[in-house]
């Protein structure tokens, strides 16, 4: 499969002005504006975002959105690995939100 969309590092494949609304979305939101995006350019944009550090939790939750085809299109190797983490990434919100705050087990002061 050869991958030749994100060679270039440098340009957002989306407008600035969504790249923007990203940002400012919460997580929850995101999912919103990145429907509205066709499946390649949201892969283009996860696989753009994962690539800076500062935005790479973006990145993850676009690629949440993507299906593991698309993001092999856009980055090859890579974009399974992506896909991959993100799935991970999703599983392991679920997991937290049941845990308590803190992450540590109840204790119980039940005495046998």
């Amino acid at each position: 499969m050869q991958h030749t969309r994100s060679i270039d590092l440098e340009d957002c494949p989306v407008p600035e002005d969504l790249l923007k609304r990203l940002l400012d979305a919460t997580l929850n939101a995101i999912s919103d504006v990145g429907s509205q995006l066709t499946e390649p350019q949201r892969a283009a944009l996860a696989v753009y975002c994962y690539r800076r550090s500062h935005l790479r939790q973006l990145g993850l939750s676009l690629a949440a959105l993507c299906n593991r085809a698309a993001l092999m299109m856009e980055a090859g190797h890579a974009g399974e690995l992506i896909h991959m983490q993100a799935q991970a990434s999703t599983n392991s919100d679920v997991d937290a939100d049941r845990r308590p705050r803190g992450g540590k087990a109840p204790v119980s002061l039940y005495v046998v």
